[in-house]
């Protein structure tokens, strides 16, 4: 029963991160995708700040852990959340959310080919399920567009966000040897902010902002940040890092329903099939990894008692 609850937990966080490229949409036009960013976590980290020293009574990290924090704040805070900003001015948010469905294998790609982790054939397969799903989400079943190569350039940006996030986890992966994962995202964004502040101090601007625009930077900075983290993480400590990943699947058909509310956007068939595709592509996927990583729980957990 206790299961369930943090089962919940974990799917209402795949809500808040779905909220997160609907409110985004709130933000493109308002300023450039450099405010936006250093905002967004400008904020976050004012809010990790005191939650951090009061769970672990300490700021600082170790000192081993400084140079893949650097590597987070790169690529986890400034290029993830700019490619996702500049996606977001050229497509829709459905599809931004569609394409986030690929996440868990950018992770594993990365990991493939950083940490040398193999892979089954059952997740290649997988892979490429999923890759047939996001090639209809992004021509619309318009295959001549593929002979054409005239892809949405915000689809293009989503995947080199949804790349970014993959060397992400491999960084977060070796710099949590030495910290937590609530101390992992406060310093990767505070070095993510400091790295943009030189490219972003002289040229920030909010332009024409309304209720709207406040209320999405404070879901993005606060909801889709700083809660979303604290409960992945309490689902990640109690029911497992690859059980939790499936729920990642759940961010696009929450994007979907999020958007037709509150943006008006409306999805075809032929995008509803490739929604399928995706999320059943990563699920055969992440199905193979959940076996091996039950397996290595429960041996890990024989050996602690």
């Amino acid at each position: 029963m206790q299961e369930l609850y943090f089962y919940a937990l974990l799917l209402f966080t795949s809500m808040l991160w779905a909220g997160n490229f609907v409110a985004g949409k709130f933000l493109v036009g308002h300023a450039s995708t450099l405010t936006l960013t250093e905002m967004r976590w400008g904020l976050a980290v004012l809010c990790l700040i005191p939650f951090v020293w009061l769970r672990e009574k300490r700021l600082f990290p170790s000192r081993k852990a400084l140079l893949p924090l650097f590597f987070m704040g790169i690529t986890g805070v400034v290029l993830f959340n700019m490619f996702m900003f500049l996606a977001l001015e050229k497509t829709s948010a459905d599809n931004v959310g569609l394409l986030s469905a690929l996440n868990p294998v950018s992770i594993a790609l990365a990991s493939f080919v950083i940490l040398h982790e193999k892979l089954k054939w059952q997740q290649v397969g997988g892979m490429l399920v999923s890759l047939l799903g996001v090639i209809i989400v992004i021509t619309h079943g318009d295959w001549q567009k593929l002979l054409r190569f005239h892809f949405n350039t915000g689809d293009l940006f989503m995947l080199a966000a949804v790349g970014t996030w993959g060397l992400y986890s491999v960084a977060g992966k070796k710099a949590m040897q030495y910290v937590s994962p609530y101390m992992s995202t406060l310093w990767s964004g505070i070095i993510g902010c400091l790295l943009l502040l030189p490219f972003d101090l002289f040229s920030f601007e909010v332009k024409n902002t309304n209720p709207a625009f406040w209320i999405a930077t404070l879901y993005v900075s606060v909801g889709a940040t700083v809660l979303a983290m604290v409960f992945w993480n309490l689902g990640v400590q109690r029911v497992g890092g690859t059980r939790s990943g499936v729920f990642l699947n759940f961010n696009p058909i929450f994007t979907a329903i999020l958007a037709f509310f509150f943006l008006k956007e409306h999805m075809n068939l032929i995008q509803g099939i490739g929604t399928l595709l995706v999320i059943g592509g990563v699920y055969w996927f992440t199905m193979q990894k959940k076996e091996r990583a039950e397996t290595v729980h429960a041996t890990s957990c024989e050996i602690n008692r």
